[in-house]
This record gives C-alpha cells, sequence and structure tokens, in this order.
C-alpha cells in the first residue's frame, strides 16, 4: 500500500472516530464505560505496581521494606500519587490528620511450657506462622513469665446454643482467675479490643487471641488489631486455632502451661496524609466517589494489600484521560491513610464532609417546621431530615477496592442488598438495617460487567473491615470488589477461578512476602477493568439509580443508630456495627491542605 493511501486511510478512520466520539455514543453511558474499560491496560498496572514496591522503605528489624502510614514508605507513596494525578491534569489535593503510629520493634517472644512458637513474619513455607502480635498491643516492658488461663470458649460449633462471644462481656471473667495470667481467649462476635481490653480488666499481664475453628478459613494466625482507639496497655497476640485447642484440652486433662513472652513496640502519634483528587469537568452536585486504602501493614510493602487497589484507580486515571473522557458527573479519587489501624483515614474524611451536612439538614428541617430542638423532632420528620440531608449531600455513591490482585483469587463482589450474606456471621448489619439505596444497584452493575466477561462472582459479605463502613455509616450508596484474603479457597471456588483449593487466597496478607510477586496479573487487570466500568457508567449517567417507590423511604444508617444531635460521635457507631475491626482514633486535620 502507498503512503497517500496509508495516509488517507488514517485520515478516514480518524474522521469516523471524531463523528461518533462527538455524536450521540456519548450519551450512552453503557458505551462510554465500555470504551474506558477496554482501554486499561495491564503493562501500567504492573509498573504501577513496580514504582509502588521501589518506594517503599525499610522496617525496623531491616528484615523487609514497608509502606505503614507514618514511614518514609507511606509519604514517597504519597508524593508519587499526587504527582502522577497532578501531571495527567486533574486537581489534587492531601487531607492532613493526626494519627497514632504503632511499631512492633525486633526482638518478639512467645513461648509455650518451652516451644518457641513462630512469630508470623519468621514463617516460612516449611515453618508456618503460629501467631502475631496484634497491632496497637501494649509492650511488655521486659520478659513476662505467667501461667495461662482461658476464659469461657466453645468448641461445639453445631450445637443450637453455640456461643461464640468469648471474652465480649466483663461477666465473662466471673469467676475465672486471669489475674497476674496470660488470659487465652477464642475470636469471635466483637472486636479484639474489647476482648483484650476486659482481660486487662481482670488483671491479665498479656492476651493470646486465638482462632474461632468453625470453618477452614478461622483456623490460622490471627493476624489482627485492635485499633488506634485502644486503651490496652498489655501484650496482645493472635494464634492459630489448633494451638488454643491443644492447651485446652491438655489444661482439661490436668497439665499446667506457663508462657514467656516479650515484645517491644513504638507507639506515637504523627501526621499523615489521605491523597484526593477530582475531574476538573463534571456536576459538582453529583459526585461519584472511588477509593483505595494506600497504606500497607508495618510488616511488607503491601502490593497486593493494598498496592492492587492503588493501581488499579491510578490506571483508571490513566485511562479516562487518554479516552478524553468529559464526566456529566464529578469524579472524585481518594487514596486513604492509616487503613490497617483501623480505617483511620476514611473515617476522618467522612466525619469532616458529612457531619456539617447532617446538621445543616436538621437545622434546616427545624427552621421549617418552626422547632427549636432536634429531640422535638417525629419519626416522620426524621424522614424529612434524611432526605434532605441526601439532597444536600454532593457525594452520591461509593466504590472501594481493597486487595483486587490475590495470587489465589476470587472476584468478589460486595453485597448490596445482602439477598446473599444477610446470615453471614462475616455480616456487620444484623437486625432490619437496609443499605443506603442504590448499594444493590452499584452490586448488579458490577455484577452485569463480569456476566459479560464470562467471569462468576462470589456474595461478600459487608463486613466493614474496609473503607466503604464509614461511607455507609453516612448513608452514601456503596459498593466495591475483593479478591480475597487470609481465609482459604474452596473446591466450588478453584472449580469457578481456577487456583488451589484449601490454600489462602493470598498466603502473604498482612506479611513481608506481600510484594511485587504477589499478585495475580490477570484479577488485577479483570478488576481494573469492572471497576472503569462501574465507575464510568455513573459518572455518565444523569440519573445514577432507578427511581425509589413513592412510598420507599431512604434508609440512613446513622439514624437508626444515633441521634441527630450527636452526629460528631459518629465513630462509636461505626464501631458499634463493626466485627473485629477497631476504628479511628480521636485525631483532627487540616481539609484543605496542600489543595491545589
Amino acid at each position: 500500500m502507498s503512503i497517500k493511501k496509508i495516509f488517507n486511510k488514517s485520515v478516514v478512520t480518524a474522521a469516523v472516530s471524531s463523528v461518533l466520539l462527538a455524536g450521540c455514543l456519548w450519551d450512552d453511558p453503557r458505551w462510554v464505560a465500555d470504551q474506558v474499560s477496554q482501554a486499561v491496560k495491564e503493562r501500567r498496572l504492573v509498573r504501577i505496581l513496580t514504582d509502588l514496591e521501589v518506594r517503599a522503605t525499610p522496617t525496623e528489624d531491616g528484615s523487609s521494606t514497608t509502606r505503614a502510614a507514618g514511614s518514609e514508605g507511606y509519604e514517597n507513596s504519597v508524593e508519587y500519587i499526587k504527582r502522577k494525578m497532578r501531571k495527567m491534569g486533574y486537581k489534587v489535593w492531601t487531607q492532613e490528620l493526626d494519627f497514632r503510629s504503632w511499631v512492633e520493634l525486633a526482638n518478639t517472644s512467645l513461648a509455650v511450657n518451652g516451644q518457641t512458637l513462630v512469630h508470623i513474619r519468621d514463617a516460612t513455607d516449611d515453618v508456618p506462622a503460629d501467631y502475631a502480635t496484634m497491632s496497637y498491643s501494649g509492650g511488655s516492658g521486659g520478659p513476662i513469665n505467667a501461667p495461662i488461663a482461658f476464659v469461657t470458649p466453645d468448641f461445639d460449633f453445631d450445637a443450637p446454643d453455640y456461643d461464640s462471644s468469648d471474652g465480649c462481656e466483663a461477666s465473662d471473667f466471673d469467676g475465672v482467675d486471669v489475674s497476674g495470667k496470660v488470659a487465652v481467649i477464642q475470636r469471635g462476635a466483637c472486636t479484639f479490643d474489647a476482648k483484650v481490653s476486659n482481660a486487662e480488666a481482670a488483671g491479665a499481664v498479656a492476651v493470646i487471641v486465638f482462632n474461632q475453628g468453625n470453618s477452614d478459613g478461622r483456623k490460622g494466625v490471627v493476624n489482627g488489631t485492635l485499633g488506634s482507639d485502644t486503651g490496652v496497655t498489655i501484650p496482645a497476640f493472635g494464634a492459630r486455632f489448633d494451638l488454643g485447642k491443644d492447651w485446652y484440652d491438655a489444661l482439661q486433662g490436668g497439665a499446667s502451661y506457663m508462657a514467656d513472652l516479650a515484645v517491644a513496640v513504638r507507639d506515637e502519634n504523627i501526621v499523615t496524609h489521605n491523597v484526593l483528587a477530582e475531574t476538573r469537568k463534571g456536576n459538582d452536585d453529583q459526585v461519584v466517589m472511588l477509593g483505595a486504602h494506600l497504606d500497607s501493614v508495618p510488616e511488607g510493602p503491601g502490593i497486593n494489600d493494598n498496592g492492587s487497589g492503588t493501581a488499579g484507580l491510578l490506571e483508571y486515571a490513566t485511562a479516562l484521560k487518554k479516552m478524553k473522557v468529559k464526566p456529566k458527573n464529578k469524579i472524585r479519587f481518594a487514596w486513604w491513610a492509616a487503613e490497617e489501624a483501623g480505617l483511620v483515614g476514611s473515617n476522618f474524611y467522612t466525619n469532616a464532609l458529612f457531619s456539617p451536612i447532617r446538621d445543616d439538614a436538621v437545622q434546616l428541617i427545624l427552621d421549617e417546621l418552626g422547632l427549636d430542638d432536634p429531640s422535638q423532632l417525629t419519626e416522620e420528620q426524621l424522614e424529612m431530615v434524611d432526605a434532605r440531608y441526601n439532597e444536600l449531600n454532593p457525594v452520591k455513591l461509593y466504590l472501594n477496592f481493597d486487595m483486587i490482585g490475590s495470587p489465589n483469587y476470587i472476584y468478589g463482589v460486595m453485597d448490596g442488598d445482602l439477598s446473599d450474606t444477610k446470615d453471614s456471621p462475616d455480616n456487620a448489619y444484623p437486625g432490619d438495617f437496609e443499605p443506603p439505596y442504590g448499594t444493590s444497584d452499584i452490586e448488579s452493575l458490577f455484577n452485569e460487567y463480569f456476566d459479560n466477561a464470562n467471569e462468576k462472582t462470589v456474595p461478600q459479605a459487608l463486613s466493614n473491615r474496609s473503607d466503604y463502613a464509614g461511607f455507609a455509616q453516612w448513608g452514601v450508596a456503596f459498593g466495591g470488589l475483593f479478591t480475597g484474603a487470609e481465609r482459604v479457597k474452596s473446591d466450588q471456588e478453584a472449580a469457578d477461578f481456577g487456583g488451589e483449593a484449601g490454600v489462602a487466597y493470598d498466603k502473604c496478607y498482612h506479611q513481608a512476602c506481600d510484594d511485587f510477586g504477589n499478585v495475580s496479573h490477570e484479577a488485577l487487570v479483570t478488576n481494573t477493568k469492572s471497576l472503569s466500568y462501574v465507575t464510568t457508567y455513573y459518572a455518565m449517567s444523569e440519573q445514577l439509580f432507578p427511581p425509589k417507590p413513592e412510598a420507599e423511604v431512604q434508609p440512613f444508617g446513622l439514624r437508626s443508630l444515633a441521634s441527630p444531635t450527636h452526629t460528631h460521635h459518629v465513630g462509636d457507631v461505626i464501631k458499634a456495627a463493626s466485627r473485629e475491626h477497631a476504628d479511628h482514633g480521636h485525631f483532627h486535620g487540616d481539609f484543605d491542605q496542600d489543595r491545589e
């Protein structure tokens, strides 16, 4: 073909493309969503993961690298995201907040009856881990030698009256002597902080929380957090189920057990940052928001958890720019600080943004009704407040992406209507709670994408263990994707998605080995295409969700749990609804710091 013919063909192709782009196809949200989804590139995603790992810095003991909030590696990650987003022309700013930084120092040890247990950071494929130190654990102040004592464990999992609430109430310690001892408590039903706090109040010098054992996913090492707002001062560990069960059985047979332990920590208040960015085009009163946490755990660089989510957002921003999309609704990106410490950054953001809007809604309704005090509002009038709050709140939905490239992955989609997971022990919303209106629509749209891609999905319980929790409690529709963490893949899941049954979705979850080699490129690419499709669809839709039936009232999780006069205590509400994931601490911040 001649140069002239090639040139003419290129001109015609470009002209046709221009007509398509300028025409009515841009009014079809699904068409635009599909174009942006197809623009996602694996090579760019891989490069982002490499860039994040390079920016991690050495851990305290030099055994690995980290991007934990408070570390130099995290600040390097912040600067990286800011630079990339600004270069593409997005509005970018950071949100400064105080943060309680906790780091486990070297030389932690735990032995029971002379058997030295394997710390999770020292584990290998041949030598599995026995225990982990819970983040925000107190230090031991030197070696501790003390007997162990169980509280109220229950191993009869199939019994109708099975009780999974070991140590959740102070009364569980009545008649149980843990004073001067190491309390051993079974996981289940409440936060780790509640269990350890109750044990400390009863006089325990340390606590070991062993896994529940009621399913394959609850037998490995408990690698948890007490949360940055904990008041615990004694050492707290998480252990695998078999250890706790063996110790318990031996004690029932008349044996005695002694624990020898030591742990040193650095616990201090520092300043950290959320990173936020948004499109310059789009309706400011109808914001479509998506987020991922930027921090890792202190033990490793966190390239799956959550470099994968971070990369997915950044690649989506790139695809949007390359396709020159002009969204009808504002798109806002968030990279959250200190999620691993208990959803610190996202809870700070939601409280700071939504609490004043809620207060304004209350005051407007009071003024319209001629009332002076929120306590005078009836149930029907509180529904009026809910409706006004939803009108005033510009953030109409939030999409969360935490671990979207697990090596032994599933394609998990949040169960937005609770139709599949209402009775799951992981569901943080028991009773008559209904997710905010639109949440089920988000689930349906994610499933639509996977159906079209001939991929199966697994409904995910709303556990409140990631950054969507604050949005849910403030009545914002939410959804998201998840490829699995420490739990093991079932035979059916292996048949549906490939991979290994009986093996954790992510064997390196919260460990030093969560590096570049710990990510499935296939899962990461598919999920990034999916998030690009769903976010773009909503960004291009003038009406986000199908109209509500006339008689249906917008569910609002916060109002059903707390008085509108106390919205500044929303952290307590979220904490009450969460299961085994502590929430934010007490901090303040400058919302507009470093805004471009």
